[in-house]
């Protein structure tokens, strides 16, 4: 689910306390991070997070802000740079995170976010709970770079990635999800914000193309933030239905209102793949105001933009499950399809043919058919570079 991007506002810390006053050196503000968020309020956070255990973290700049948390820059006493997730007092649990964390740290993979432990704070910032995720640092995320290549242009053109890097980002990203499935988690949360390099980096902006294109050399990536990952079902057990992943990164059968499965992140994935060449993400609502409406909007994308049909067995569980808002109607009116909002119509150049080959292959509507992530790491646009 899309998460607030601006946090509620709260009472600032004394200022000698604060963020801010540490980042002032010799009357000059510190460089901090090249991505930290934009409007960020250094007085409203700390210098230093101090534990019950004695512990204590240096604050050196924030790498994101959201209605559930903060997630600060850290150094630990000896000098190692880490991550402190503080928790908003907004009603949030991370006991699902805590699950997926403790179980890729028994379990690691060089794709995936690490814990190194978990405490409680003595010096909370005003609106945010005592407690505290220590993870290992990263970089920004391809979200995040997005946005500054984008600023770059002076905001006029969305940027896209060269075709090897995205070989090279799905590559990892595929990796990842693949050791999740087998540590039995669904990620239900995969987007570009939730996908970060292993530092920070100089890239390329090539203006000088079509569509603008970021290239990078040497880099590693990790998919991160698991606030909503779930624990596959038990053997037997009833499948859940449950409204999960971000809308435009959803899977078409949580549209329906059918349990989502293994095969539903492979969608998320498939879209983030095309967002990293468009520059933008391949279904979003074209209309409507209500949550039902824009759903519904979406869903109609989905369809015309793929040239899909959905098999019968689908839309009757769909309507007997009675947990879906969506109407059909449409599809009985569907005499031709509509190719201006073809899959297609992104193509730049014919030797992209292969980047296509591929979405066409995952983005497949039923489940029972779409690839999994050990099928789409076998396809030939992710061993071919």
């Amino acid at each position: 689910m899309q998460r607030p991007l601006v946090a509620p506002k709260r009472n600032t810390l004394p200022y000698a306390d604060s963020l801010e006053a540490a980042m002032q050196q010799g009357g000059q503000e510190s460089p901090g991070y090249d991505y930290e968020p934009v409007d960020l309020d250094k007085k409203a956070h700390p210098a230093v997070l101090k534990l019950r255990t004695l512990e204590e973290y240096k604050v050196r700049g924030v790498f994101g802000l959201g209605g559930f948390g903060v997630v600060y820059r850290i150094r630990d006493q000896n000098g190692q740079q880490l991550a402190a997730k503080v928790i908003s007092t907004r009603p949030y649990t991370t006991q699902r995170e805590m699950k997926a964390l403790r179980k890729i740290r028994e379990n690691p993979h060089n794709n995936l976010l690490l814990l190194h432990s978990v405490g409680i704070l003595k010096n909370p910032p005003p609106g945010y709970t005592d407690e505290v995720i220590i993870i290992e640092a990263c970089g920004p995320s391809i979200n995040e770079v997005m946005k500054k290549a984008r600023r770059e242009t002076g905001n006029t053109k969305l940027c896209s990635f060269s075709m090897d890097n995205i070989k090279r980002i799905g590559k990892q990203i595929g990796d990842a999800m693949l050791h999740l499935e087998k540590l039995e988690i669904f990620h239900l949360d995969l987007k570009t914000s939730n996908v970060a390099f292993t530092s920070n980096f100089k890239y390329e902006l090539d203006l000088n193309l079509t569509r603008p294109t970021i290239t990078m050399s040497d880099f590693g990536i990790k998919v991160i933030d698991y606030g909503h990952s779930l624990t596959h079902s038990e053997p037997g057990s009833l499948e859940q239905v449950k409204l999960v992943q971000p809308q435009n990164m959803r899977a078409p059968e949580v549209f329906m209102g059918l349990p989502y499965n293994k095969k539903s992140d492979v969608w998320s994935f498939a879209c983030l793949i095309c967002e990293l060449y468009i520059g933008g993400v391949p279904f979003n609502s074209r209309g409507g105001v209500t949550p039902v409406e824009l759903q519904q909007s979406q869903f109609e994308l989905m369809i015309s933009r793929m040239n899909a049909s959905i098999p019968i067995e689908m839309l009757e569980e769909s309507k007997q499950g009675g947990k879906c808002n969506l109407n059909f109607d449409f599809l009985d009116d569907r005499k031709e399809a509509d190719n201006r909002y073809y899959l297609m119509k992104f193509l730049r150049e014919d030797t992209d043919l292969p980047l296509f080959e591929f979405l066409k292959f995952a983005l497949i509507f039923d489940p029972s058919k779409r690839p999994s992530f050990e099928e789409v790491l076998n396809h030939p646009f992710l061993t071919n570079f």
